[in-house]
């Protein structure tokens, strides 16, 4: 019997795949399923916008599948890219114009650099458009977007929202509407705040909020209809004073909230932005001490926060149900920095002697120290410290003078299904906020 594989047997038959060069596995022969899966171990945000944009197919499979884009912020959070920080103020006081400045934090990561190297971060959009050479404020920072308010000598003119990523700037008109008709004696107005979803990034909304004696009323622009709509004023408990300004100027949010706290440190007004309905109530017990430092945010897993700071201590307070049913605001943890603070500045603690916390964001937390004895004008660190983790980042050095706003990439347009305008959006389309890295 001749064994298997002897020369005088006839060689076997080829397999019909074996002999047709188009049945070759390649690339393009993944599945969506697989090739999410691949997609999910990529190190970043700024790389899957990178390999997402290689062809329509791949853009296609991230796009059509939320599911896969909560997994993916799940496993990778937004990275920070830096901090906008606003024109020393009063910005009206200089015959030049002014601006606000960006530092970027180092990366080892080569598609953040390439990111930050690729945007428009110095707002060059502003600065080179004719109608706008007066001075610009910074008013808040949210999904990928900087909000901005032009100002001149007398009052201001125009708003402007920026994305410096994708290289874009859409101006709008200032409040065309009277937001103090029918106010209760003095009136003022606070900054206004931006409103972006993570699943509708194309569009936004800006919240301008106005009070006069006892009472608030929101303002709100839409990108969608190009209009302010003004909604009724409402009374807030706690008469706060006979002064024109008894609220602080805040940008904090979480959650569809937002934030503003008197400035006697009593009360804190809430607005939800899906109900546009206003409520109130007392801050807790410690965070009326006006050596703390504190900003509303939330967790990694998206849940409301508190984060304060008092001297080189932060505590994080979570929304809780007490014994007697009512929820509010209740201590979770509290945690000293000052060994840490020791390694990641290089022992010079000592120079310093408090935290300030900047913004609280995705589960991170902004800080700065600050000194008040030396010169406001010195230096401060700027840090970032993880919820989850309590552990501390040195992002940079910087004079900390004004407000700073966190800049977090965001996921672009294009890769968000927004509202099934899939075509306009991917690579190749002639849609907005097109980005290319």
């Amino acid at each position: 019997m001749e064994r298997e594989g002897s020369p005088t047997q006839p060689p076997p038959a080829k397999r019909p795949w074996d002999s047709n060069p188009t049945s070759t596995t390649t690339i393009h022969s993944l599945t969506d399923d697989l090739l999410l899966r691949i997609f999910l171990c990529l190190p970043s945000l700024a790389t899957l916008v990178r390999a997402a944009l290689a062809c329509r197919a791949w853009c296609r499979a991230v796009v059509s599948s939320p599911d896969f884009r909560r997994r993916f912020r799940e496993l990778h959070p937004a990275p920070l890219l830096g901090l906008f920080f606003e024109p020393p103020s009063p910005v009206h006081d200089s015959a030049l114009p002014a601006f606000p400045s960006f530092v970027p934090v180092r990366r080892r990561e080569r598609d953040l650099s390439v990111a930050l190297r690729g945007g428009d971060f110095f707002l060059t959009c502003l600065q080179q458009h004719p109608c706008m050479a007066h001075s610009w404020d910074i008013l808040d920072c949210r999904g990928g977007y900087v909000l901005l308010c032009n100002v001149d000598q007398s009052s201001a003119q125009a708003m402007a929202v920026v994305n410096p990523l994708a290289r874009q700037c859409r101006l709008f008109d200032y409040l065309h509407v009277d937001t103090f008709e029918g106010c209760h004696g003095t009136a003022a107005e606070l900054n206004a705040c931006l409103l972006c979803s993570e699943e509708e990034p194309a569009s936004f909304r800006v919240v301008h909020l106005a009070h006069d004696e006892s009472r608030v009323r929101a303002t709100v622009f839409s990108s969608d209809t190009c209009e302010w709509k003004v909604h009724p004023w409402v009374d807030v408990p706690g008469r706060p004073s006979l002064s024109k300004s008894w609220l602080l100027n805040s940008s904090m949010q979480s959650n569809g909230f937002l934030y503003w706290v008197y400035k006697n440190y009593k009360y804190m007004v809430m607005l939800n932005t899906v109900t546009m309905e206003f409520s109130a109530e007392e801050l807790p017990r410690f965070l009326k001490n006006r050596r703390c430092s504190f900003s509303v945010g939330e967790t990694n897993n998206g849940v409301r926060c508190i984060a304060y700071a008092t001297d080189f201590t932060v505590g994080v307070m979570l929304r809780r149900t007490d014994d007697d049913g009512t929820e509010k605001w209740m201590l979770d943890r509290a945690t000293p920095l000052d060994a840490q603070l020791d390694g990641v500045l290089r022992k010079q603690k000592h120079n310093y002697d408090e935290l300030l916390v900047v913004a609280v964001r995705d589960g991170f937390v902004y800080l700065a120290t600050s000194n008040k004895i030396i010169d406001s004008a010195s230096p401060s660190w700027f840090l970032s410290l993880c919820l989850e983790t309590m552990k501390l980042e040195n992002l940079f050095q910087r004079t900390y003078n004004s407000g700073a706003h966190p800049y977090v990439m965001a996921w672009p347009p294009c890769l968000v299904a927004n509202n099934g305008r899939y075509k306009s959006a991917c690579p190749g389309g002639q849609g907005p906020w097109n980005l290319v890295l």
